[in-house]
């Protein structure tokens, strides 16, 4: 796991630069839709129990409805004040 996050730690310093610095609302809104989404599924499994899956499912749906409308809100507040 130390490898994974070094080796994707220099491709967003080197190559990816550019494009994460493009994309930085878009990537951060999956990345807190999916940390929300885990953390409410893990709630919710350990209220009610099921599958062990869950809190995998709702990080995934949360990632993807947060990259659905996040970025545009980023934007938004990023050019408040702007106008």
């Amino acid at each position: 796991m130390t490898w994974l996050l070094i080796i994707g730690l220099i491709l967003f310093l080197g190559p990816l630069r550019r494009w994460a610095g493009r994309h930085w609302a878009f990537l951060t809104s999956v990345a807190l839709g999916a940390l929300c989404g885990w953390i409410l599924g893990a709630v919710v499994f350990g209220m009610c129990g099921g599958n062990p899956i869950v809190p995998l499912l709702w990080a995934i749906v949360s990632a993807v409805a947060f990259a659905r409308v996040g970025p545009a809100v980023l934007r938004k507040i990023e050019k408040d004040g702007k106008d």
